[in-house]
């Protein structure tokens, strides 16, 4: 896998494209919802697509798939001896003659991407071959491939820092379209965290990589391995790590410091050529490094006067750039040099000079070690200390990088689940909160309002109801009988009225009880102590109503006209340590429409209570029990189990609860041990999902502590944790959970374990 690497380049001050909002009047063509399905299969690959290449590869295909163009590319931004430039990744419909013209783009090239890389902006040309800032090379180039329309778009992180470019490019004139722009403005935000992320891992290999060669090298020397051993790895570690048919080799100085020797890496004949070399100025490459204690990087032989004496042996042994680099122990002693050999011309960059400069501290503390052998007592104290040092680092990099597991699997763990939902649940309802959810871990996005609408114009669905004949008296008592230990917890004064006869709807009960439940929640939850809540249902002008209602903290007229629009709950001036998504009444009122009812709410003011009604086409009596009935919902199983999921993120919590909510669970979320323990005592859960690394109890302890308290044998307790070694899950069973699931959770297992998991006997 290739995986594009992020130089040091100076802080370029680009700003990310922000994506178009349509209005709420506009519609999607085929064409567009074409283009948006393609995006939701890039986002969902993104995720889960472990092959750097073939995402890129995709990327380009969904760029010119929106743009609707012939050809496409995307470079990454490294740092070149010169400035800033970018690098060819992937090219699509390119001869091989135009890759290479363009494989590397300096700055101030004329071509699109370096225009575009110089103005920090897009740049659009809808006939480049008539644009006369651009250079005649370039103009040929482009007649030659049959380029015509170019557009370039730099990628920028949310910070603001430039990682690429991807460019389309049409055969004929083109003037892309507002909402092809628009569309395309999102895909060039994933490839830019999609660019950022794999930055980001690539440097962790590659420093894990160095470290591993490092360890392995001294290891040797400790082992009593010859010094040419431990060197051997450092320099199989710098052609591994460096690539591109680089070669290496060290010399070493004599006892006298005058000449340089090779000792390994290049071969016999090599050392035959080279051995006794004189330190000094008349001796290019090593010889001079060694005098002058600076590296010598030369990018091409062929070009430097002075290899003129030197080139004879460049040419017999295959090779274009030399680098060398003097060693010093700590104490500043010259010992040797360390030297790469490319077959081709190569300039070095800071990254090369960092990642060599690895090698020789540690190339100089296994010479150093050599060199002091005879002082053996000495030495040997020291090497105690080398050794206990390396596996001090070792353990404290081993920690690192299992908190680091730990801190990744979070996030991961519920993007995960929430992509699990939108490709297995076709729900309309789901996917909106699932998308706005993905959204917000992949953009990093503050505004979730503006997010959360972006996202249902590219995701539409339908959900599927399961209707039959029911009464909602017994929906509505079902929904009061989940929610009396909430009740009961805050004192609330509950008025529960009823007709003697049934009010009879055909409609999902699941549906509706979820429907119950969130207005009845909402009114405990925004309802000081003491307060009274008044649930009713009736019929009224040949419909079925509930209405709830409450004395509560109430709503401007303004936000009641908007309560139902996503995330309406911070607009009201709730904490959100309240809990929730906040979209608790956006789900109300999408599930009251898809059974062909209505939802009003009145407020007269703020502190002065509210009062939700929700109206339903009133069924018949005497209506068959088949009537309108579909398959039965995705999850039935555990329809009206009571689910407590502890976790302190938020993200992975609520992503969780939607889930198990899909699936027919009731569901509470806890941010803390604390919370869990109250709403265990509270609430009385069959099934807690409880996170291992809370803020104040971890979760070892609060199952310990659950498990002592009256009735907690009954609880099933299921372990969902980042940690997932061994002893973790020894403690874990230890502390009397019945099962431990690692994150990302694999949520068909999940779920069949919860849907096998006996019901509480009540």
């Amino acid at each position: 896998m290739t995986t594009p690497h992020a130089q040091p380049v100076a802080p370029v001050p680009f700003a990310a494209p922000p994506a178009a909002v349509p209005s709420d009047a506009e519609s999607l063509t085929a064409t567009q919802l074409a283009d948006t399905i393609l995006l939701h299969q890039i986002s969902a690959e993104l995720i889960s697509q472990e092959d750097g290449d073939v995402i890129y590869r995709k990327l380009v295909d969904a760029a010119m798939a929106i743009m609707r163009s012939d050809f496409g590319s995307l470079q990454v931004l490294e740092a070149g001896a010169h400035g800033p430039q970018l690098r060819l990744m992937v090219a699509r419909g390119f001869p091989v003659e135009a890759e290479r013209f363009w494989s590397v783009v300096r700055a101030g090239s004329s071509c699109s991407s370096g225009t575009a890389l110089l103005r920090g902006e897009r740049f659009m040309c809808a006939d480049i071959t008539a644009d006369a800032a651009a250079s005649e090379d370039d103009r040929k180039m482009y007649r030659h491939v049959g380029m015509v329309a170019v557009q370039a778009t730099p990628l920028v992180t949310r910070g603001g820092r430039l990682l690429g470019m991807l460019s389309t490019h049409w055969r004929s004139r083109y003037q892309p379209t507002t909402d092809q722009f628009r569309l395309f403005d999102i895909l060039v935000r994933q490839a830019a965290d999609l660019l950022e992320r794999s930055q980001t891992e690539a440097e962790l290999r590659e420093r894990e990589a160095w470290m591993a060669g490092q360890k392995e090298a001294m290891q040797a020397a400790m082992d009593g391995e010859p010094l040419t051993a431990s060197l051997a790895v450092l320099v199989r570690t710098a052609m591994q790590q460096l690539d591109d048919g680089v070669r290496a080799a060290f010399h070493l100085a004599d006892a006298e410091g005058k000449h340089l020797n090779h000792i390994v890496g290049m071969g016999e004949e090599y050392a035959k050529a080279v051995n006794g070399l004189p330190i000094g100025v008349e001796s290019w490459a090593c010889g001079l490094a060694a005098a002058t204690g600076e590296p010598v990087l030369t990018a091409d032989v062929r070009e430097e006067p002075r290899w003129a004496p030197w080139r004879w042996l460049a040419e017999r042994f295959g090779y274009r750039a030399c680098w060398s680099f003097p060693i010093h122990t700590s104490t500043g002693s010259f010992v040797g040099t360390f030297a790469l050999y490319w077959p081709v011309p190569c300039e070095a960059t800071q990254r090369h000079i960092e990642l060599v400069g690895r090698v020789t501290q540690t190339a100089a503390i296994l010479i150093s070690r050599d060199r002091e052998a005879t002082a053996r007592r000495r030495t040997a104290a020291a090497l105690r200390d080398s050794e206990a040092a390396l596996r001090d680092a070792a353990r404290r990099k081993d920690e690192f990088l299992a908190m680091l597991a730990h801190e990744l699997r979070n996030p991961i763990s519920a993007i995960r689940n929430a992509s699990h939902l939108l490709l297995n649940s076709p729900d309309a309802l789901a996917t909106a909160r699932c998308s706005a959810l993905i959204d917000r871990q992949v953009t990093l996005l503050t505004d979730l309002v503006n997010d959360l609408l972006d996202v249902s114009r590219i995701t539409r669905g339908l959900i599927t109801l399961r209707h039959e004949s029911c009464d909602l008296r017994s929906v509505v008592r079902n929904a009061l009988a989940s929610l009396q230990p909430t009740i009961a917890a805050k004192a609330h004064e509950l008025e529960f009225s009823v007709p003697a006869e049934p009010v009879p709807v055909v409609a999902d009960p699941g549906r509706l009880e979820q429907i119950a439940l969130n207005l009845i929640g909402n009114a405990v939850k925004y309802t000081d102590p003491g307060g009274r809540i008044r649930v009713s249902v009736g019929i009224r002008d040949g419909d079925a109503e509930l209405c709830v209602s409450d004395d509560g903290i109430g709503m401007s007229r303004e936000v009641t006209g908007r309560v139902f629009e996503l995330f309406a709950q911070a607009e009201r001036g709730l904490a959100r340590s309240q809990g929730g998504l906040g979209i608790g009444l956006t789900i109300v009122k999408q599930l009251v429409e898809l059974h062909g009812g209505t939802v009003r709410a009145y407020s007269d003011g703020p502190g002065r209570g509210s009062r939700f009604t929700v109206r339903l086409p009133l069924g018949s009596p005497h209506a068959s029990d088949d009537i309108g009935r579909a398959e039965p919902a995705r999850g039935g199983s555990l329809l009206g189990r009571r689910v407590l999921v502890v976790d302190d993120r938020d993200d992975c919590a609520d992503s969780l609860a939607v889930l198990l909510e899909v699936r027919g669970a009731q569901v509470r979320t806890a941010r803390d041990g604390a919370g869990a323990l109250e709403l265990v005592r509270s609430w009385a859960p069959e099934i807690v999902l409880l996170d291992l690394g809370l803020p104040d109890i971890d979760g070892f302890e609060v199952a310990r502590r659950v498990r002592r308290a009256s009735g907690g044998d009954a609880l099933h307790l299921v372990a969902i944790s980042g940690y997932g070694q061994p002893d973790d899950v020894k403690r874990a069973h230890d502390a009397g959970f019945d099962r431990h699931f690692i994150k990302p959770v694999d949520i068909d297992e999940l779920m069949q374990w919860l849907q096998a998991a006996p019901r509480a006997v009540t």
